[in-house]
């Protein structure tokens, strides 16, 4: 099974164009974004692979702007997060990542956690901002308010929204940040 998905960026004026294949009981998905934030001209491809439960297993992550490039690369090893092969053990309990400019990430918690309707649950993510070049465990919580919208709220950063998903639990609105295309 392939699905394919292109989002337009409204904060960052972006667009992004996302393929999941689901193969061999997991999930191998690429996504390519060219983007503007604050007359910063940037582009970012990362890839994903995840179990068929949704959980991170690996990432990639390349960001260019201008002469300056970052890249941060991920795996679970023994259940402890390798980053750029440096083991970083205080997020062992991150199953699941966040990059900062792509509203797919929020695809991997929304179907791991297979909520109820009116059911919440808190989440410690590895959050990752490939402009800033940094990376940090942060909670966030999801609560499903029907099949498709999901309330979103950053504990970190106090910032909260609903966001509508299709039957896929990819991204339709991410309200001020993302559509879909």
């Amino acid at each position: 099974m392939e699905k394919k998905r292109t989002w337009l960026g409204i904060d960052t004026i972006s667009v992004e164009h996302l393929t999941c294949i689901e193969k061999e009981g997991s999930y191998h998905c690429k996504g390519e974004l060219v983007g503007n934030k604050n007359n910063r001209i940037y582009g970012v491809e990362y890839q994903i692979v995840a179990t068929s439960n949704w959980e991170t297993r690996f990432f990639d992550i390349r960001c260019q702007e201008g002469h300056r490039y970052y890249q941060l690369s991920g795996h679970k090893l023994n259940e402890q997060w390798m980053l750029d092969e440096q083991e970083y053990p205080h997020l062992k309990e991150c199953l699941d990542i966040d990059i900062s400019v792509t509203p797919f990430t929020n695809t991997l918690p929304i179907n791991r956690l297979k909520l109820n309707i009116g059911e919440s649950k808190t989440i410690p993510v590895l959050y990752i901002n490939p402009l800033e070049e940094n990376f940090t465990m942060i909670q966030q919580q999801y609560t499903k308010l029907s099949d498709n919208t999901y309330h979103y709220k950053n504990i970190w950063s106090d910032f909260e929204a609903t966001i509508t998903v299709d039957q896929d639990g990819l991204v339709v609105d991410y309200p001020g940040l993302f559509k879909t295309v």
